[in-house]
């Protein structure tokens, strides 16, 4: 992570670099140039690039949206009138470079392959390389001004890139640790299953060699267990970059060896008993080992908010993207739901902090209890919870947000033995309005717990939608 980190840092430091030699003062006048001959046709360049993109088969997934055509077009407009201003200053080139940045984490957020933004900057600088060509430029400020500008555009694609990569494989990451979040609870039954089955194995591999008729053949293999066969197909997925799985591997590989040489010097009683004190040393030790193991599992699990046991913020991203294109490519809507407490300062000022981790844990019990098994329930920190429910319809998404808020209302919130407390909840919530940038959802939802918190509290409001939206959703 920390070289990553500082490669990144690198890299931006390269295009501060860049930047600051393209805006070198010997290249105002040509800035001025490109944007007297470009700004004027900022508008047909965004239609014909929309138009560009939805020949392109790859694109259409992305704009075939009519809320995404229209605010692209602006997009457009918006990212040509400001590519070629002259920009002298450090205050106005790290604006720039975050705002490049900006778009490639959109762009990772919503998965835009980066052959489709290659294609995308190709047609800008065809389109704009033929604007200057156009011009009433002398040959000399042609040459100029072509240069400056596949210099701009090679440095916005560069930046925009270098931010999209460090976003994807953040998202990677994510989407992956998400994948074994669900094993991560079966892990930890495993280890805690096979130190009991490694007991079984030693106890019938002494009672094998007591045996009158002792045949070797007949001896329990340690790698044939189930503590073998768990190592060596299993343990390496979840547990290959860690030090207990070398040592694991270790301990099967000496428990084998010593396994062979009992059998080896079995009529030399004395050998065979320090050749059993060393397997019953290692079986020990890799029951132990599987012990730690499972303890860490458990206390750490990671992408679990520790108090309620939900999901907290790292997996918010991976579940939503997950549910857009599930939405884009299935026409499967999905809603979200903020949930926020009512006065929790109070609660926690009147009757103490452990008294407001009893009231969060409670309703997480409530908020998971009132939502199906497809669905998804996060705590983002304080008394701020989000819902995430798939394959939804406006009513389901009202009629699921009033039952949690009536059962909350209705529920007494259990602080000691002599003492409850009722509390009451605000709710907001959106649905994916099918644009692929799934943050807009989160930030509609915010807005309608702001309105339901304004309002009275105590309620439900739902995010406002546009009219050719709201009739998609209730024409069914």
């Amino acid at each position: 992570m920390l070289i990553a980190i500082t490669s990144f840092l690198f890299m931006t430091s390269i295009y501060y670099k860049i930047l600051a030699d393209i805006n070198a003062p010997k290249h105002s006048l040509t800035f001025a140039r490109i944007r007297s001959i470009i700004d004027p046709h900022a508008e047909d360049i965004a239609h014909q690039f929309y138009r560009e993109m939805l020949g392109n088969s790859a694109a259409v997934t992305f704009l075939n949206n009519d809320m995404v055509k229209h605010r692209l077009r602006k997009a457009i407009v918006h990212w040509v009138n400001i590519a070629f201003l002259y920009r002298d200053s450090e205050i106005e080139r790290e604006e720039y470079i975050n705002y490049q940045m900006s778009i490639g984490q959109i762009h990772a957020r919503i998965d835009v392959p980066v052959s489709l933004v290659n294609y995308g900057m190709f047609f800008f600088k065809k389109h704009l390389t033929a604007l200057l060509l156009d011009s009433n430029l002398n040959r000399e400020e042609l040459n100029e001004a072509t240069l400056l500008t596949s210099q701009v555009l090679d440095c916005a694609l560069g930046i925009m890139s270098q931010s999209f990569q460090g976003d994807l494989m953040n998202n990677e990451k994510d989407s992956e640790s998400f994948k074994l979040q669900f094993t991560t609870h079966n892990l930890a039954f495993d280890c805690e299953r096979l130190r009991t089955s490694l007991s079984d194995w030693m106890r019938d591999l002494l009672l094998t060699i007591q045996q009158e008729n002792f045949d070797a053949v007949n001896l329990p293999t340690i790698r044939s267990s189930n503590f073998g066969l768990w190592v060596t197909h299993k343990a390496k997925l979840f547990l290959s970059n860690r030090l207990e799985y070398t040592k694991l591997i270790q301990l099967l590989d000496d428990s084998d060896e010593a396994l062979m040489l009992l059998i080896k010097e079995y009529e030399n009683k004395e050998l065979r008993k320090e050749i059993l004190k060393k397997l019953n040393s290692h079986i020990s030790s890799a029951i132990w080992l599987l012990g730690d193991i499972a303890k860490e599992i458990i206390e750490k699990d990671n992408g679990r908010d520790s108090l309620t046991r939900l999901f907290n913020r790292r997996y918010l991203d991976t579940v939503l993207r997950h549910e857009t294109e599930c939405s884009l490519q299935n026409n499967l809507l999905y809603g979200v739901l903020t949930v926020d407490i009512d006065f929790f300062k109070k609660v926690n000022d009147s009757y103490g902090h452990d008294a407001g981790d009893k009231v969060l844990i409670q309703l997480a019990e409530i908020l998971t209890q009132h939502v199906r098994a497809g669905d998804f329930v996060f705590r983002l920190g304080g008394e701020e919870f989000l819902i995430v429910l798939g394959g939804i319809t406006l009513a389901v998404i009202a009629g699921v947000s009033e039952k949690i808020r009536k059962a909350v209302e209705e529920h007494k919130f259990i602080l000691n033995d002599s003492q409850s407390l009722a509390i009451t909840v605000s709710i907001g919530t959106a649905i994916h309005d099918g644009h692929p940038d799934f943050k807009r959802t989160i930030k509609q939802s915010d807005l309608a717990l702001y309105e339901a918190k304004h309002t009275g509290r105590n309620r439900v409001c739902l995010a406002k939608i546009s009219p050719p939206t709201y009739m998609e959703l209730t024409s069914d």
